[in-house]
């Protein structure tokens, strides 16, 4: 998430993305996310738990702000019955710690990103009552984003992160086997060769890793033979940025290029991963 810092901040947090100091750099806390999953989960659950972020950010004001950013996999489902409940005990965990032990005044603001289908789970707020109470005791409320209903025309075109959640909200929207997680991995691969809005080649590395986390294949066969996909296209992951633009950019012999590039693929999918192709 580290390398997409500044273009998940601006989907999540819009309202704040112009307010933050950028040049003023950012935090990391993974030190302190790590001791806090530590006090909620069990030593192999905490484990597993690799996407969630605490970042500190400086605002041009002065100030700053602390922002907890999760990403809930449907893979690794938590088992609780209220969702809102963990991100509550996340947020008052980070609460405690700063405020009280690390004298930080900072505001907390946190959000999640939904990666499954159906709607069950898909809290938006924590409330906590008791029966005897008209009024709620606690009301938190959190940001999100749900990968399955995301209006893709609402994220700008030069945000990276767009092809990764269109090519979620299509598998999501068509189904989720292996079969069509491994498809849709080697289509964003695809399109990343001809893609110019990733800034280096760690981001292109990272748009792929990102999609393989949000959707894993859990049939190993398919895993590997994907593996082998990447081993053979070793260009994608390899090249620099500068280099897929020479090769993929150039106005000359451009429409050529992308012709040659989908039966580079189709013949991919039939000699490595053995898909029946069905033409009409």
């Amino acid at each position: 998430m580290e390398t997409f810092e500044v273009e998940i901040v601006e989907l999540l947090f819009p309202e704040l993305f112009c307010e933050i100091a950028w040049e003023l750099g950012t935090e990391f806390l993974d030190k302190e996310l790590n001791e806090i999953q530590k006090e909620i989960f069990d030593k192999e659950s905490s484990e597993k738990i690799i996407s969630d972020k605490i970042i500190k950010t400086k605002l041009k004001c002065g100030r700053s702000k602390i922002l907890f950013i999760h990403v809930e996999v449907q893979s690794y489902s938590s088992g609780y019955e209220v969702f809102g409940e963990r991100m509550f005990r996340y947020f008052y965990r980070i609460w405690d710690r700063f405020r009280y032990k690390y004298d930080d005044k900072s505001e907390i603001v946190a959000a999640v990103i939904y990666t499954y289908k159906r709607e069950r789970g898909k809290d938006k707020r924590y409330v906590y009552k008791l029966p005897e109470l008209s009024e709620d005791v606690l009301v938190y409320n959190f940001r999100t984003m749900d990968v399955e209903q995301i209006e893709l025309e609402s994220i700008r075109n030069e945000n990276p992160l767009k092809l990764v959640f269109k090519m979620g909200k299509k598998l999501l929207n068509t189904g989720v086997t292996d079969e069509e997680i491994c498809n849709a991995k080697i289509e964003l691969a695809g399109e990343l060769k001809s893609y110019d809005k990733v800034k280096n080649n760690e981001q292109v590395k990272v748009l792929v890793d990102f999609l393989e986390y949000l959707f894993l294949i859990e049939d190993s066969e398919l895993e590997n033979k994907y593996k082998q996909l990447k081993k053979y296209q070793g260009g994608v992951f390899n090249m620099s940025v500068d280099e897929i633009r020479k090769i993929h950019y150039t106005q000359k012999g451009r429409e050529e290029g992308r012709k040659e590039e989908k039966i580079k693929i189709a013949k991919s999918l039939l000699d490595i991963l053995d898909i029946k192709i069905i033409s009409d």
